[in-house]
């Protein structure tokens, strides 16, 4: 066990300790899992947040592309993407405890995920600025997070 070494495929690979990522995220994907305790149940439910709001997104999408078309700020919409990465931090923190043999490996998921979604996140930043989406190259982002999610929900 030891950091969080993911490389996703459609973001180029960025060592922790360059300043691309907040510090405490940097910090928290860095951590090695300690024993457990009685944090199974948080741990859990950090999931079920994580792939719940993930699996909102589809939602949030239908509204930005609507938005769009009607000539309205995509604003709003793209606010829902903030509390990923909240959620992502929570999932990593709790990560630092030995919950089974498998929290490294959710933990390099969710690294991966994180990395994704920080890349749609500034993405979108760029796109509300423009207030135009490109709603295929969001849509292929929100499956990814999906799909992390997915795995670490399947996985535990």
């Amino acid at each position: 066990m030891g950091q969080c070494f993911c490389k996703p495929s459609s973001v180029p690979y960025l060592p922790l300790n360059e300043q691309f990522f907040p510090t405490r995220m940097t910090e928290l994907m860095a951590l090695i899992p300690e024993d457990s305790g009685a944090i199974d149940i948080k741990y859990m439910a950090a999931i079920n947040d994580l792939f719940n709001t993930v699996n909102g997104l589809y939602d949030k999408l239908t509204e930005v592309d609507k938005f769009q078309k009607n000539g309205k700020s995509i604003k709003k919409p793209i606010r829902a993407l903030k509390e990923i990465g909240e959620l992502y931090a929570t999932f990593l923190r709790l990560s630092n405890y030995a919950i089974d043999d498998s929290v490294q490996l959710r933990k390099d998921k969710a690294c991966d995920g994180y990395m994704h979604w920080f890349a749609m996140k500034e993405t979108m930043k760029i796109f509300a600025k423009e207030n135009v989406v490109i709603v295929e190259d969001i849509k292929r982002r929100i499956d990814h997070q999906f799909n992390v999610t997915q795995k670490l929900f399947h996985d535990f």
